[in-house]
């Protein structure tokens, strides 16, 4: 689902495999899981994303939400469009601190 690198001393990395979506999601928690208990700030590296569903979005927002009552910062990087797109439909661009998209093939 995602690898975990520690080579940042300032962020912890989680790096996003091509497809978040319901079959890979308890491992997606999991690694995310982790990563809060580090305690430090944490990088998600998307740019592989191809497709997200819902309960990955799910995840990934309740991962955010408890970062942040950690006082953890959760940045991301290279965020794919499918991703920020999957995000704009959900409504949940705000909540994950990704970009807007507007899906022009509609």
């Amino acid at each position: 689902m995602a690898n975990e690198t520690a080579t940042d001393t300032a962020f912890f990395h989680i790096e996003c495999d091509e497809v978040l979506d319901i079959s890979s999601v308890a491992e997606f928690h999991a690694r995310c899981l982790g990563a809060l208990k580090k305690k430090q700030n944490i990088m998600l590296n998307a740019s592989q994303v191809d497709r997200a569903d819902t309960a990955a979005l799910q995840v990934l927002s309740a991962f955010i939400q408890d970062a942040n009552t950690g006082k953890q910062i959760v940045q991301w990087e290279a965020p794919s469009e499918p991703l920020c797109q999957s995000a704009a439909l959900l409504g949940l661009s705000d909540m994950l601190c990704l970009p807007t998209v507007m899906d022009s093939s509609h």
